[in-house]
């Protein structure tokens, strides 16, 4: 076909295009026809892309972006092997929403001859990011920064999918590099970059980079989040160092920097001098109630309660509407042991500023340490009304029913009894784990709320879903003895899953070599895998330091009777059944013996 009807033929399908303001397809469809593409010769074909491609742009400039994209296709029809034309296809056709079909002709093109370009593979990399197809889209970030090392756009994908996979450290030297485009107006990428080291347990990472920033910057902001790092990092006369660096900065925040210097101070042990920079601060400036509250609490820190009840005592007269003061003169009064006066004063705290969650807090376990649980239980309780969607709140709540049930148990010394036997005790056990069960849905990585409900669950005879519970409690503290001894201990109780109890209570034993319940779940372990002399051994060392827990002679006993030493068993059973004789454990020895 000669070029010039060629030409003359995609002219007047554009013009009736925009004369219609609509797209021909007819006339593009007998244009792009596998027959008539076999008809031509290539040298032809290459002539109708590349007029093809010259309508395509002028359209674009026209705003005709429907009837360009459609030449664009027909370009790219009768020239499938040139790279640019696909890739420019693929944009169009993602513009258009129409990813997937975007993706097969983006494939195509990469594929193909030609030069790269960090453009190609952004469009790669978002395109399989719709896809859902993650790992392809990290090679195609990775690509763009070999061709584009300070590509923004890259560092972000790359740093958002590696969150999206865990790789926190990815991602926090993707925020960091990030951070280093943008210059010194990149405060929430530094945040990004230090908060995943520090969930890592790579504080020096944290460190280098505020401090690479630091050197070259000197944003106050990020000057201020570096000190207070050093400063827990234990490098205290750096972050000090650098506190004081800043207040000359900026002298009117000097104030605050002070502040954060001596409680760092506090923090290190370092009392005295704490003590001095407060006083300091008070003598620069008498009218600072912040300050004042701070030396209050360093004073009650330091013991010094009738000091820092003048303190406090000195806001109020001031300020009687200082719930803060309130509150530490309320920690005051408790540490002097003067209960209903910390009630008081606490209650008033509240009263002044009821959205102070460690009021709260404070206040119930203050009831809790004075051991009146039903008060405690209504703190926490007006709490989970305050905070109903608070894990925390309903955490304490639920612990404190615990307790109760614990209090109204028939027989608080004994190691269970069936839930059917106490009801007032089961009653609390049940609105505890309802408590705690509303916890674990706010917050499922809660291990103490996994324990207690744990515990709770197997006092009321749910063994399986119990166990359920205190295996996320371990997986989420691994190295909490307790809850690894009281999970390996049921497990060997109720005879299951003997190698994982082994495991488990092997490792509280190595947290805690001589703890005498450890020792004693060791023996009743291996006296269930029928290793008599072996746990004898153990529950005798459990024995040594004085100990005479119930359930440990009982296991004793048990292991006696295994090794043939009836003498030694009865004569346990003996004293423990004077001791208990409605015993369960006892009563059933008493049978399975014919004692007397």
């Amino acid at each position: 076909m000669p070029r010039h009807l060629v030409v003359a033929a995609l002219a007047a399908i554009a013009v009736a295009g925009c004369a219609s303001n609509q797209p021909r397809e007819t006339e593009l469809a007998s244009w792009t026809s596998e027959s008539v593409r076999a008809s031509m010769t290539p040298e032809e074909r290459k002539a109708m892309a590349h007029e093809a491609w010259i309508q395509a742009v002028s359209l674009d400039l026209r705003g005709q972006d429907q009837l360009a994209m459609e030449f664009v296709q027909t370009a790219a029809f009768y020239d499938p092997d040139d790279r640019h034309l696909n890739i420019s296809l693929a944009r169009r056709l993602r513009e258009f929403r129409r990813s997937p079909e975007a993706l097969g002709v983006l494939r195509r093109a990469l594929r193909q001859d030609g030069p790269e370009s960090a453009a190609e593979w952004e469009l790669a990399a978002g395109l399989w990011q719709e896809a859902g197809q993650k790992d392809s889209a990290d090679r195609a970030w990775s690509r763009v920064l070999e061709l584009e090392p300070k590509s923004r756009e890259a560092l972000l994908g790359k740093a958002s999918l590696a969150e999206a996979r865990g790789d926190l450290a990815t991602a926090a030297q993707c925020f960091a590099r990030l951070a280093d485009l943008y210059g010194p107006n990149a405060l929430p990428l530094v945040e990004r970059a230090e908060s995943h080291w520090i969930k890592l347990g790579q504080p020096d990472s944290a460190l280098s980079l505020l401090k690479s920033r630091w050197s070259r910057h000197r944003v106050p902001t990020e000057g201020e989040k570096l000190a207070r790092l050093l400063g827990a990092s234990g490098k205290v006369d750096e972050a000090i160092a650098l506190f004081d660096t800043l207040a000359r900065l900026e002298p009117e925040d000097s104030q605050k920097y002070d502040l954060f210097s001596a409680r760092f101070l506090l923090a290190a042990g370092r009392r005295e001098a704490a003590l001095a920079r407060f006083r300091q601060i008070l003598a620069d400036d008498p009218t600072s109630v912040r300050a004042r509250v701070s030396l209050g609490a360093v004073l009650l820190d330091l013991d010094s309660a009738e000091q820092a009840r003048t303190v406090f005592r000195q806001i109020l007269d001031a300020d009687s509407g200082n719930a803060t003061a309130w509150y530490f003169l309320g920690l005051t009064a408790q540490r002097v042991r003067q209960t209903d006066s910390a009630r008081r004063f606490l209650d008033r705290s509240i009263a002044l500023d009821p959205q102070v969650i460690e009021t709260w807090i404070r206040r119930g376990m203050l009831e809790i340490e004075d051991d009146s649980l039903r008060r405690a239980a209504d703190v926490f309780a007006r709490m989970v009304q305050a905070w109903p969607t608070l894990a925390q709140s309903r955490f304490l709540y639920g612990y404190t029913l615990a307790r109760l049930a614990h209090r109204n148990l028939r027989h608080p010394d004994r190691e269970a009894s069936p839930p059917d036997s106490e009801p007032v005790a089961t009653t609390y056990r049940r609105l505890a784990v309802l408590q705690l069960d509303t916890a674990i849905q706010i917050d499922s990585q809660m291990q103490r709320a996994r324990f207690e409900r744990g515990s709770l669950l197997e006092r009321l005879g749910r063994i399986d879903e119990a166990l359920a519970d205190l295996r996320v409690a371990v997986q989420l503290h691994p190295d909490d003895a307790n809850t690894a001894n009281y999970l390996g201990y049921l497990l060997a109780d109720h005879n299951r899953s003997l190698p994982e109890a082994e495991a488990l209570i092997t490792r509280a034993l190595l947290l805690d070599p001589d703890n005498h319940a450890y020792l004693d779940s060791y023996a009743w372990l291996l006296f269930r895998q029928g290793r008599f002399q072996e746990a004898l051994v153990s529950i005798d060392k459990s024995l040594s330091n004085g100990q005479s827990d119930r359930t440990i002679r009982q296991h004793r006993a048990r292991i006696l009777e295994a090794l043939g030493r009836m003498p030694e068993a009865i004569g346990i059973w003996k004293d423990l059944l004077a001791e208990d004789p409605g015993d369960p454990t006892n009563r059933a020895a008493r049978e399975r013996l014919n004692l007397k």
